[in-house]
């Protein structure tokens, strides 16, 4: 049986909901909140800063959900390495850069790492949601929540397994 107090995946969602589609990584944040669930931790934010390797946990993996103009529709999961790709700066990092930036100032490896993309078309300012976008995170909620309906020893490796 799993002990509900321990911390099993660390999630960061982000994204501007004043700019449509922008705000997929909030609305999926939103879903992941209203489970309360303590074996996940949830940080929603408006980017990925690079002060946000402080919440990364040594042996918990770490799931990034951000909207992807890399998609025309549904999501993809993609597993993610440290890679000093030079995306960063004091304001905004990408996600590998942040596990590279981890991985150097902790000095330790860097815990199982994916990002769930998820289909995003439109980002005009004041604009909600598009409808397509709409279904996209409707599709991604369904894996996602599929896979936290399952074991929390399971989630690392489901999640390695849609991305291969």
């Amino acid at each position: 049986m799993e002990n509900l107090t321990d911390l099993s995946l660390v999630i960061f969602a982000w994204g501007n909901t004043s700019r449509g589609d922008d705000g997929i990584g909030p609305r999926m944040a939103s879903y992941l909140l209203s489970l309360s669930d303590s074996r996940i931790e949830v940080i929603e934010d408006h980017q990925l800063n690079i002060e946000h390797v402080t919440d990364i946990r040594a042996q918990t993996p770490v799931l990034f959900i951000d909207a992807s103009v890399a998609l025309q529709k549904g999501y993809r999961v993609e597993r993610l390495t440290p890679t000093a790709d030079g995306n960063f700066s004091t304001h905004a990092i990408s996600p590998a850069a942040l596990l590279n930036v981890y991985r150097q100032t902790m000095g330790q490896p860097v815990p199982d790492a994916f990002l769930l993309h998820v289909a995003g078309r439109h980002f005009g300012l004041g604009d909600d949601l598009s409808p397509e976008s709409e279904n996209s995170v409707a599709a991604a909620w369904a894996f996602l929540k599929d896979v936290l309906d399952g074991p929390a020893s399971d989630w690392a490796s489901r999640f390695g397994a849609a991305a291969d």
